[in-house]
């Protein structure tokens, strides 16, 4: 799994007391070679939720050693704050910004997309799972 191009899809989910974080990993055809979902107990605003996603894949990614890794993220304001479009004025969020930015730092190329949410349903649905169970993390992983 070295040496190729992976594709990332994370989304946060956020309820009254707790947040969900589900991610996706898929090779370059689309495959799914692993995912995670992981439950923060302690309510945050969206972008927040987002960001924790967003660090959460960086940190499973970061075991495939891969030449390149396309993020593909519902949030457009994550996405364009990542890309440097769009200023980081929120200081919470500053925070979570430059902890994703020290992990980009370690991989070689990353790309930063924008989806819809109907084509990140399988990150949403870790998201939504995670925030409704009481299990902390959750992970699987598929080997070729």
């Amino acid at each position: 799994m070295m040496g190729r191009k992976l594709i990332v899809y994370t989304d946060g989910a956020i309820r009254e007391r707790a947040t969900g974080l589900g991610v996706v990993i898929r090779d370059g055809q689309g495959q799914v070679l692993a995912w995670r979902s992981k439950r923060l107990p302690r309510a945050m605003t969206c972008n927040e939720a987002e960001y924790e996603a967003l660090i959460l894949g960086l940190e499973v990614v970061h075991t495939f050693r891969p030449r390149e890794v396309c993020f593909r993220l519902d949030s457009l304001v994550v996405v364009n704050q990542m890309r440097g479009v769009f200023a980081v004025r929120d200081a919470a969020l500053r925070q979570l910004n430059a902890r994703a930015r020290k992990l980009v730092a370690h991989l070689p190329k990353v790309v930063f997309s924008h989806v819809g949410r109907r084509h990140n349903r399988l990150a949403d649905a870790l998201a939504q799972e995670a925030v409704e169970s009481e299990e902390r993390s959750v992970t699987g992983r598929f080997f070729e």
